[in-house]
Formats: structure tokens, C-alpha cells, sequence
């Protein structure tokens, strides 16, 4: 039987020699918690039993707000058909409901209806329980230290993703006259 991403990353199982300790674990949590088996694990236990992409899907609508089909395909790395799909059995589940997007007849624009808000709320509320008890013994001067350095961390990161992802856009075409 296959080792579960939390198995791997408590074996140590990356074979990759990062020079970064601070990478090779952030590496590890991020495989841990991007996982399917995790994040239906942790939605499950909230009361919300849907496939993974459903739960990223709410997730992002509920941080988000409304937003077309297509922005959220894109988000999820997903296809038309996969997000139209998806969207529909989130519908028929009383989650999200769909209307057209005024500023493009051809558009739809998707948004949480309150079963929806209900469920991203019980995630929110399973996402903290999980930090907390991960935190609990923490000294509170660690746990104060631990977010300072995260919020200057993730600032950093998003600046410097922000640089990485604009030298990949193409240039830009002048209009013609």
C-alpha cells in the first residue's frame, strides 16, 4: 500500500537535497495540506463532505467573492467543462448558485449561496481548530514570534512571486493607429 502524503513527509521520504531546511519543511507541509486525502480529511471532520476541488472551489469563492466561472476555472487549474461540471453539482447541492454576469451576456458569474457561506465557514473554523491544537503546548512569546516572522514571510514570498510571475507575461503590443 502507497504511503499517504503525511507518511512520506514524516519519513522524510524527498530524495531532493534542498540546502534551505526552512524549504524542504514549508515543501513538506504544503504537500501534506494540498493533498486530496488531507483536505477532504479536515472538511469531513467539519461536517462538509465534498471531494477536494469542491472544497478548494468554496474555499476560493468565500475569501473571493463572486466571481465568472472562468476566473475560478483558472484558479482551480481546471477546465470549462470541468468548472461547468463542477459548478453543477455544487448546485444541486444547495452551495453555489450561478447568474448571469451583466457585463457579459456570454459569462456566468458564480457565488456562494448561505449553505455555501455555512460550509466555508465550518472550514474556516476546522482550519483554526487544527492551528490551534498544532500550537497548543507553544510557549505564547513562540506563538507571537512564529506569526510576526509568517506575516513577514508570506509579504516577502507574494512580492517575489509577484516579480517571478511578471517577467513570464509577454509583451506588450503596441495598438495600431
Amino acid at each position: 500500500m502507497a504511503n499517504s502524503p503525511a507518511d512520506d513527509a514524516r519519513n522524510g521520504a524527498s530524495s531532493l537535497p534542498y540546502a534551505s531546511e526552512q524549504l524542504a519543511a514549508l515543501l513538506e507541509v504544503l504537500s501534506v495540506w494540498s493533498s486530496g486525502t488531507f483536505i477532504r480529511g479536515l472538511a469531513v471532520g467539519a461536517g462538509v463532505d465534498l471531494d477536494a476541488t469542491s472544497i478548494v472551489a468554496i474555499t476560493l469563492l468565500a475569501r473571493d467573492g463572486e466571481q465568472r466561472a472562468s476566473a475560478l476555472a483558472t484558479r482551480l487549474r481546471v477546465g470549462a467543462s470541468a468548472i461547468s461540471k463542477l459548478s453543477n453539482r455544487m448546485g444541486a447541492l444547495g452551495l453555489v448558485e450561478k447568474r448571469p454576469d451583466p457585463d457579459d451576456s456570454r459569462a456566468t458569474l458564480l457565488r456562494l449561496t448561505p449553505a455555501g457561506a455555512a460550509a466555508a465557514n465550518a472550514l474556516v473554523r476546522a482550519g483554526d481548530d487544527m492551528v490551534n491544537e498544532l500550537m497548543l503546548m507553544w510557549p505564547d512569546d513562540d506563538r507571537v514570534q512564529f506569526d510576526r516572522l509568517l506575516r513577514q514571510f508570506r509579504d516577502d514570498a507574494i512580492t517575489h512571486a509577484i516579480r517571478i510571475e511578471a517577467a513570464t507575461l509577454p509583451p506588450a503590443t503596441p495598438r495600431k493607429k
